[in-house]
């Protein structure tokens, strides 16, 4: 039974049976005759759309005469893509689990970003993420350059995903930056959210009762075919699930949380009026 996968973790193995088969000098028809399989299976599995089984991968690196050690280098690369999301320390704003996140910004369909504490990342002027990085922080200008090139995901002519934000109202006003820096951070919020492909909701912080947003933030990444893969953050930790049980769990929050939203037109009615209260003071 092929299993449907698409995570960055089977993306990372395809990727490395790709290289290895390469290296080979073979081509995937020929892979295919070694190891008996289709060619559209090697195919798959090599862009990592579909899991390679274990059976099946082991014929593999045994048509490609791979040392032992790179064998179970390429057999630990299966477990971890079989297995539940985990959480690593580091954070997603640079280095090669940013990698990971503008790979799934690039390939998703539809992002949702549940966001009680501050403007959502895609939605960020580039002087609100120096604000939130911090001038003291050496990799500043890199990561604040990489922010703003990410946001072509959701600018872009062709394809542009489309893009769910929905926010707790004190983000709007919890003053990250100066006055001037949250003012021009409202307007572009504003712009942003009147792209056909963006939808900006605002939750009141006075809503009654509990709602999922209150748990903390989360960004949900959803695909064509791949199983959808959920990206928690905490500081300098942050993990992505993609197993089928503990995606599932996130899969009904945004609805939750919109029952409680402002539609988006008085969402948007709002963040302008607050815009203009902060450009006149």
């Amino acid at each position: 039974m092929a299993v449907i996968s698409g995570t960055a973790e089977s993306r990372d193995l395809g990727a490395e049976l790709r290289r290895l088969r390469t290296e080979a000098g073979l081509n995937t028809r020929t892979m295919a005759d070694r190891t008996g399989v289709s060619n559209a299976n090697i195919s798959f599995w090599e862009t990592g759309k579909r899991l390679v089984p274990l059976e099946r991968l082991t014929a593999i690196l045994d048509a490609l005469s791979v040392t032992d050690d790179e064998r179970e280098r390429i057999i630990g690369l299966r477990r971890k893509a079989d297995g539940p999301g985990e959480l690593t320390t580091g954070s997603t704003s640079i280095g090669k689990r940013l990698t990971r996140l503008i790979e799934l910004e690039r390939t998703a369909t539809r992002i949702t970003h549940i966001q009680p504490l501050m403007i959502p990342g895609l939605l960020q002027t580039s002087d609100y993420a120096r604000a939130v990085f911090g001038d003291n922080d050496p990799d500043v200008d890199t990561k604040v350059a990489l922010r703003a090139g990410r946001r072509d995901v959701i600018t872009r002519r062709r394809n542009p995903v489309e893009f769910l934000a929905l926010i707790d109202s004190e983000a709007l006003v919890r003053p990250i930056g100066s006055p001037e820096v949250m003012a021009d951070q409202l307007d572009h919020l504003v712009r942003m959210a009147e792209l056909p492909n963006v939808t900006v909701q605002v939750v009141p912080s006075t809503a009654p009762g509990h709602h999922p947003m209150l748990a903390g933030p989360f960004v949900l990444f959803e695909f064509p075919t791949a199983t959808p893969i959920i990206l928690l953050e905490h500081y300098r930790t942050s993990a992505f699930l993609w197993d089928r049980e503990s995606v599932a769990a996130y899969l009904s929050v945004p609805e939750e949380i919109q029952r409680v939203a402002m539609t988006p037109e008085r969402s948007l009615k709002l963040i302008k009026e607050i815009a203009k209260g902060m450009e006149t003071e």
